[in-house]
């Protein structure tokens, strides 16, 4: 996994550079993005192909491809934070994951302009770089922590009122990961797939804190992930 996503960061920086300096109709930004998610992409599963060529594959771009091992599948999403990555704001990520049967065991979120890789696996703990172990907060107190908010969710007002300071990041793997990390307190979110989440969740989970996250009705999810089971107790979606 963290070849394969060593090997797509390369070609996202560059094309992130190149973006910054094109002047092209909204248009031809769009469709330079598509190009970068794309090309991304088929870096990540050439390599990861070449490395497990029986597991499946669900991937932001093309769906779900059924191999010979329906049990394992790699979980990719080539670009998360597409529309930071195509107004020019460095934030975003490269996540990948494995899930066996249903479980994710393992995953990488990396940051290509920060050179930051966030990876876990189960039951071995959660880890930036080689070396450096991920802890939360563990934080239990709205008033205290640092909350990133997505679409559908309650307004961020909501959230000040009570003294929590308020981040809408527009990737949320990267902020899961930050979770992770001990800099954010809670994340929450509606409507998200799951190549959004897969990595945050073992990343959380072996770090020492706490992600729900509940499958709706149209196939994506609604997701808490806090930095203490408190926190977690206390917040909802409504």
């Amino acid at each position: 996994m963290a070849k394969a996503a060593e090997k797509a960061a390369i070609g996202l920086v560059r094309d992130f550079g190149e973006l910054e300096r094109l002047q092209v109709s909204k248009n031809g930004h769009s469709n330079f993005v598509t190009s970068a998610d794309k090309n991304s992409e088929s870096r990540i599963v050439y390599e990861l192909s070449k490395a497990r060529p029986e597991f499946s594959i669900l991937s932001e771009e093309s769906g779900f491809i059924e191999n010979k091992d329906k049990d394992h599948v790699w979980i990719i999403d080539p670009i998360d934070g597409t529309n930071n990555f195509i107004r020019g704001i460095p934030s975003f990520a490269i996540n990948i994951a494995l899930m066996e049967k249903g479980k994710v065991m393992s995953g990488i979120t990396l940051d290509p302009l920060r050179g930051d890789c966030f990876k876990a696996e189960f039951g071995n703990g959660a880890f930036v770089g080689n070396r450096n172990r991920l802890r939360v907060s563990g934080r239990e107190q709205i008033a205290e922590s640092v909350v990133s908010i997505y679409d559908g969710v309650k307004s961020e007002y909501d959230f000040m009122e009570e003294g929590a300071i308020v981040r809408r990041g527009g990737a949320i793997a990267l902020d899961l990961a930050y979770l992770a990390a001990g800099k954010y307190d809670v994340v929450i979110a509606k409507g998200v797939s799951m190549w959004d989440i897969a990595s945050g969740v073992i990343l959380i989970q072996e770090a020492g804190g706490f992600i729900r996250y509940d499958k709706k009705d149209d196939g994506q999810y609604d997701v808490v992930a806090t930095s203490s089971l408190k926190l977690l107790n206390i917040l909802d979606l409504d």
